[in-house]
Formats: structure tokens, sequence, C-alpha cells
């Protein structure tokens, strides 16, 4: 058995290097193993960055592409402080066809919660004759604003002259 355990100095250097150099090699394997995840890291932030370059060039593209469609659907809805131009609009429709109107309610509701518009939900009395009636509820639809007509009563009081309420949405940006 103590034939086993080498007595020569000079073996015992070697064994001793021997492991050295098996420690020094898994410390350097190690180290290397590190940098070379941190260069795949730093690869992909810059990869990552370049695609945001090119994603955003590709919206901006689009965006300067359908640009009058995308102004045309964002006067569809009404700004925020815009509500006076818009009811001014109303009024000079209701002259122009000859209607008597008063607004009885306005009411604002908001939409779902990640959504950028909410409803105005919008009741006014009307009066005038048949055609002017007409007029008026067609002009309204035909609005450059997002309206919805949803409920119409009209009744003749005296033959010729109507009066009665509509009920109108109106989509207003948040």
């Amino acid at each position: 058995m103590s034939n086993l355990i080498p007595k020569n100095k000079f073996v015992i250097l070697v064994v001793i290097l021997a492991l050295l150099s098996i420690v020094l090699y898994c410390v350097g394997l190690l180290v290397v193993l590190g940098e070379k995840k941190e260069i795949e890291e730093l690869y992909l932030n810059t990869e990552s960055e370049s695609a945001k370059e090119e994603k955003i060039s590709v919206i901006k593209n689009i965006a300067e592409t359908n640009k009058d469609l995308i102004q045309t659907l964002q006067n569809y809805f009404v700004q925020k402080d815009d509500e006076v131009k818009f009811i001014e609009q109303i009024e000079k429709i209701a002259r122009a066809s000859g209607v008597k109107f008063e607004m009885t309610s306005i009411d604002v509701k908001a939409n779902q919660p990640n959504s950028f518009s909410e409803n105005v939900n919008v009741k006014m009395k009307l009066e005038g004759f048949w055609r002017g009636v007409v007029s008026f509820i067609d002009k309204l639809e035909k609005m450059p604003f997002g309206v919805l007509v949803e409920k119409i009563d009209l009744d003749a009081n005296v033959p010729g002259d109507w009066s009665g309420t509509i009920e109108f949405i109106i989509f207003r940006e948040k």
C-alpha cells in the first residue's frame, strides 16, 4: 500500500501542477462562458434597438401614406373643448332648416376604460314644418362629426306643424 504513494518529489510536483492546471482551465472556462453570455446579451440589445428603429420608420411611412384618412378619423370625433363649435353647427343647421329647437339634456358617458372616446347623449325638442324637420335630421346625420341618431319621436300638433324629441349620440375624444 505504501508503494502507491509516490515518494519522489518530482512526481508530487507534476501531480500538483496537473491539478493546478485543471483548476485554472475550469476558472478560465467559466470566465469565457460569462464573457460569451455578456456579448450575446449586448448583441441582442443592439439588434432590438435596430429593430425598434426599423419599426418606427415603417410606422412613420404608414402614417405619412394615410395622412388624409387619419385626419378624417380624427375629425370624426368632437375634440375636447370643441363642444361649443359643435353646438353652434347644430344651431346653424336648425336655422337653415327652419326648425326651432331646445336641448333638454346632455349626458356624457365614458366608453371602455382603454378607449379614447366617450359618448355624449343629447336629447332635444324640435318644432317646425315636416320638410324642415326632416332636413334638419338629415343634415345632423351628415355632419362631419360622429353623430348617431338613436330615437325620433314626432307628432303633428297642427297640420303641417310637427313637434317632438330627437335623441342622438355624439362621439367625443376623452
